[in-house]
């Protein structure tokens, strides 16, 4: 398929017109580098072969059932039958690969090496987006808010197709924020507003653009080179409008015990820790990006110092963003031990007297703001309090809500918030 891409590209450089994929397919990687695959269906399906590489096509009947495609001795195999070095086609409806169903075609080959397999679903862009965008958007946004989406998400999956690296798929289906799992994904009225703006993408300069999306950005989304480190035209900061989003505002909490476990299990080890650095939010320090957005976090601790990327610390604790600023907390007594004694002073037992707090935590101010510090008492927390869900990089799914509604949903209003996110870029049909 990218020998196809690139044919195209030449072609159109020629007579001057936008990039364009003609039959607007796409081949996803379902399974890669496991030994087997299972395949079922409940009603008979055929199976056509072909050599890897072209030659003569067989054609086998299955019967209703579940079956098992495996990868030895360098052959392709199912049950007791092998195919060779060969690539089978299944086409049918109802085709399930590891039991979720799938819409266009099943094809399974050998990986490289002969050692595994490879499934790939091929099918038309706007149906693997009936997928994508069914496990990731809510259905009542208004219709312009997710034709915007449609429309980047398009762009955005035919510009991994064409930059790829893997031989045998155009996109895995686990590409992050882009999960794929068939039929069990779809929601039936984002299929309508999907084929509505069947495709269409954004296009630089005559070009795709990688159109990266987010759910929300905690008021401006993120230049490019803060988040995937390239400069992208196309992807400068603007101001956004999520304010509605469920977490525009966050705050997870942690004991400040399992901040050293999850480092260590990312791989990042300071021992027992003993403080975090990171600047307040507003700062214009090095470890954040002009809009507060975190770059990086120190630790320290009995072993030594570390610094984690803010994309890392993320991924580890499960926090929605990485536009966030740090407090730990302390619990403070609400009981006084108090030793009672005879007339000679000595300790005879002891009493607890009951304090009244206006508070029941203290609050780590820190070492110049910057560097807060870890006692290592029972119950103390680190609390991450921050803005926005995602990456804050490109089309806000919240903040073109908001556009849309302040515009009355308008029909045809989606290229506007498409190139309010999308700087200097055009919206065009490609096929």
């Amino acid at each position: 398929m990218k020998i196809l891409y690139a044919a195209l590209l030449c072609l159109l450089m020629l007579v001057g017109t936008p990039f364009a994929q003609a039959a607007g397919t796409i081949s996803v990687g379902l399974v890669a580098d496991q030994f087997t695959a299972e395949i079922s269906s409940d009603a008979d399906f055929t199976v056509k072969t072909r050599a890897y590489g072209g030659g003569n096509s067989r054609e086998f009947m299955f019967k209703a059932g579940k079956y098992y495609f495996n990868a030895a001795n360098h052959r392709l195999n199912v049950e007791d039958m092998s195919f060779g070095d060969a690539v089978a086609t299944i086409e049918g409806e109802g085709i399930k690969v590891n039991g979720r169903e799938y819409r266009g075609r099943i094809e399974i080959l050998l990986r490289r090496g002969g050692k595994n397999l490879v499934v790939r679903n091929v099918l038309p862009v706007e149906e693997y987006l009936y997928s994508v965008m069914g496990r990731t958007v809510p259905a009542y946004f208004p219709d312009e808010a997710l034709k915007a989406q449609a429309v980047a998400m398009r762009t955005y999956a035919l510009y991994v197709a064409q930059n790829g690296s893997d031989p045998d798929f155009d996109i895995r289906a686990g590409e992050k924020n882009f999960i794929y799992t068939g039929v069990d994904g779809e929601q039936r009225p984002l299929n309508k507003l999907i084929d509505a703006t069947k495709g269409e993408v954004v296009t630089y300069n005559g070009s795709l653009i990688a159109a990266y999306t987010t759910l929300s950005s905690g008021g401006y989304t993120e230049n490019s080179e803060n988040v995937i480190g390239r400069y992208l035209p196309y992807l400068r900061s603007v101001k956004d409008f999520d304010g509605d989003a469920p977490d525009y505002n966050w705050e997870r909490s942690f004991e400040a015990k399992d901040i050293a476990a999850g480092l260590q299990r990312g791989g990042y080890d300071c021992g027992k820790l003993g403080s975090i650095q990171l600047s307040d939010m507003d700062a214009d320090a090095p470890d954040r990006s002009d809009t507060g957005r975190v770059l990086q976090l120190g630790f320290a601790g009995d072993k030594g110092s570390i610094i984690v990327p803010a994309a890392k610390a993320m991924e580890l604790f499960g926090l929605p963003s990485t536009l966030f600023s740090i407090e730990v907390t302390r619990p403070i007594p609400d009981k006084l031990d108090v030793p009672i004694e005879n007339y000679l002073g000595m300790e005879i037992g002891r009493k607890e007297i009951e304090i009244e707090l206006k508070d029941k935590e203290k609050t780590e101010t820190g070492i110049a703001k910057t560097i807060k510090l870890i006692s290592g008492v029972d119950g103390e927390k680190v609390i991450f309090k921050g803005r926005g869900s995602g990456t804050g990089l490109g089309l806000s799914l919240w903040g073109a809500r908001q556009l849309a509604n302040d515009a009355g949903n308008a029909a045809g209003y989606y290229k506007q918030i498409l190139r309010y996110y999308y700087r200097n870029t055009n919206v065009a049909k490609i096929y």
